[in-house]
């Protein structure tokens, strides 16, 4: 996350949707919580303007999954866990672990959308 906070994310040369080049402008920011292991963050997303093609786009960081609020890395620390462990059972060692909630459900989804 020291990527994030120093900002150091550098804006793509071409924009995501059209692939045109030259065409990127900064649009403003958004807050967005991230939840990992130790403790829930709210960090800033960039957002960025294709002037071609007038798509608007977030810039996330390496660390941040599409339309997920757990790290990436949380999220495939358990998805590994549950391979061997029922979601139960994994949801209690995450609240022993860390003093945080996972609900059952989202083992669940994260299971089936992982492919265990």
């Amino acid at each position: 996350m020291t990527h994030l906070k120093q900002n150091l994310i550098p804006k793509p040369t071409h924009c995501k949707v059209c692939g045109h080049g030259g065409s990127l402008k900064w649009h403003g920011n958004y807050a967005r919580s991230l939840i990992t292991m130790s403790a829930t963050y709210m960090i800033s997303i960039k957002r960025l303007f294709c002037t071609f093609c007038g798509h608007t786009f977030a810039l996330l960081p390496k660390f941040v999954m599409k339309f997920f609020q757990y790290a990436k890395d949380t999220i495939f620390f358990t998805v590994r866990i549950l391979k061997f462990q029922t979601c139960e059972s994994v949801a209690e060692k995450f609240i022993a672990q860390s003093q945080r909630c996972i609900a059952i459900l989202t083992l669940y989804l994260w299971r089936h959308k992982f492919g265990l």
